[in-house]
């Protein structure tokens, strides 16, 4: 995620974009004042190679530039970043260009000459919503990527891992699973857990999904059992099935680990706990505006805040905050003094905030002094964002982590993740036990010092080859740290960021 650091340098840096040197300068020492970092250009293209080249968290914008319109330069920095926030600032009173402006993407437009209270209270919105936009965008990019290793796992599972929702439609099936029932996963996404039973078992199966459903009850789970599996070819198998469910809203998923049991090789299975399909879609939305007074009174309000108490702005404005929201008032207006008497902004205050329905829902509060034109401290400026969707978020990928380190230091079966020159990143405690060494012992180590002198030149062919197949899987030896050596069977597989999995299995 994003360093605080990096992000507040971003959101107080500012693109001023017009071709009147004097307003440049007025606008350079007005936002400079109050603690942003400001870039003046001239015409519409330098103000596109600006934003291709640098990051803002909020551009001023003349319409009237002598090489291109401000509709072209709007059009382009939304095509460069959709989510930066271009405040119209502009001579033209034209309704017309006001309507155009705001259809295109614009955060607000303000005529000139502008009142600075007015255009500072817009600018602090718009970085406002650019703050949320960019936490959102990253913490929604750090799910997707622990998403995408948690699926990598599975893919290079040795065993056939096999899910199914509570109507027996399956929905998830891996490699493994294609080599044991002869199905690929697009030929058998979608059909009955029937089309892999053998025919006389189809009958039971189907009667006790629909006694479990109807009694809203879990199915047989938490052990593993004998049942006999159906091949494409029709030739049957016996296979021992290790059955775990759980629940996702009010849908039934059961996870099967499937080993064919002809096989014999003795180990357990490793349990992968459940892949939420989990996207967080969530809009830009508006803060909500607070402007309180030295006397803790309400003096300007926008209607999302207004609302939030179940009030409309004509009956918040001029309200003491006392009247609004009594329970809450005085620890508000704790913080609000804070801010008074010190002249600083306070940032990033997270907390419960209950709505006038009476739901609590997680805000952050941005709140900073409120000044006069002589520098004078008048009252203060809040500004609160819903964060409740990125909070639960953030707790799934949470919740994601641990269900992978979980995996990682319960499996039966050693794993280890290698860099992309063939060194340790990680290794469960079953690898470190099969290595002969400590975790930290292992992590000093390139995958070449693990085989035995003879074969180390096959380690950089197989790192080579894994780069190019990315899945392998093949039996080799392991020499421990005693200089024994056992035999183990490798499933490898290359993950999008140039690093690799393997799941290690003792056959000796």
């Amino acid at each position: 995620m994003m360093a605080a650091e990096e992000l507040s340098s971003q959101l107080s840096s500012l693109l001023i974009v017009d071709n009147e040197p004097d307003i440049c300068r007025a606008l350079e020492d007005l936002l400079r004042h109050v603690g942003y970092t400001v870039r003046s250009v001239m015409t519409g293209r330098e103000a596109l190679q600006a934003a291709e080249q640098g990051s803002f968290g909020a551009v001023i914008l003349d319409l009237g530039l002598p090489d291109l319109s401000g509709f072209e330069v709007l059009r382009g920095v939304e095509a460069l970043d959709p989510g930066l926030p271009v405040i119209v600032l502009t001579a033209s009173t034209q309704e017309s260009h006001t309507v155009e402006s705001l259809r295109q993407g614009a955060f607000a437009y303000i005529t000139k000459p502008y009142h600075r209270d007015e255009l500072l209270f817009t600018l602090r919105q718009a970085i406002a919503v650019r703050k949320v936009a960019l936490k959102m965008h990253h913490a929604e990019h750090a799910l997707n990527a622990s998403e995408e290793q948690f699926r990598q796992v599975v893919r290079a599972a040795p065993d056939g891992i096999v899910v199914a929702d509570d109507d027996g439609t399956i929905v998830s099936w891996n490699t493994a699973a294609e080599r044991l029932f002869g199905y690929t996963a697009g030929e058998i996404l979608g059909h009955p857990l029937t089309a892999i039973m053998p025919t006389r078992f189809r009958e039971d199966h189907q009667r006790g999904l629909a006694r479990a459903k109807a009694a809203d009850r879990v199915p047989v789970t938490g052990r593993t059992i004998e049942l006999h599996g159906l091949r494409k070819d029709g030739s049957e198998f016996p296979m021992e099935v290790s059955l775990s469910t759980w629940r996702v809203g009010d849908k039934m998923y059961s996870c099967g680990i499937v080993r064919d049991s002809t096989l014999r090789k003795q180990a357990e299975a490793t349990l992968l706990q459940q892949q939420i399909e989990q996207q967080v879609l969530l809009d830009l939305i508006p803060a909500m505006v607070w402007y309180k007074d030295t006397h803790n009174r309400i003096v300007r309000t926008n209607r999302r805040a207004a609302e939030s108490i179940n009030k409309t702005v004509a009956e918040v404005e001029g309200q003491p905050t006392s009247a609004l929201y009594p329970e809450e008032a005085e620890h508000y207006y704790r913080d609000d003094l804070q801010v008074i008497a010190s002249g600083l902004p306070t940032l990033g205050i997270v907390e419960l905030y209950r709505t006038a329905s009476g739901e609590q829902r997680w805000v952050q509060t941005d709140k900073v002094p409120y000044r006069d034109s002589e520098g004078n401290v008048k009252g203060v400026l809040v500004f609160a964002q819903d964060i409740t969707e990125r909070k639960h978020t953030e707790a799934a990928l949470q919740e994601r982590e641990q269900q992978y380190r979980l995996l990682m230091e319960e499996a039966s079966d050693g794993m280890v993740v290698l860099d992309r020159d063939g060194y340790f990143l990680m290794a469960n405690p079953k690898a470190c036990a099969m290595l002969g060494r400590t975790r930290e012992e292992v992590l000093q180590l390139h995958v070449r010092g693990t085989y035995v002198p003879s074969e180390r030149p096959l380690a950089q062919q197989r790192l080579e080859q894994l780069r190019a197949e990315k899945n392998l899987r093949y039996t080799r030896l392991l020499q421990r740290k005693d200089g024994t050596v056992i035999s183990v069977e490798v499933s490898a597989t290359k993950t999008s960021d140039d690093r690799f999995v393997g799941i290690l299995r003792d056959l000796t």
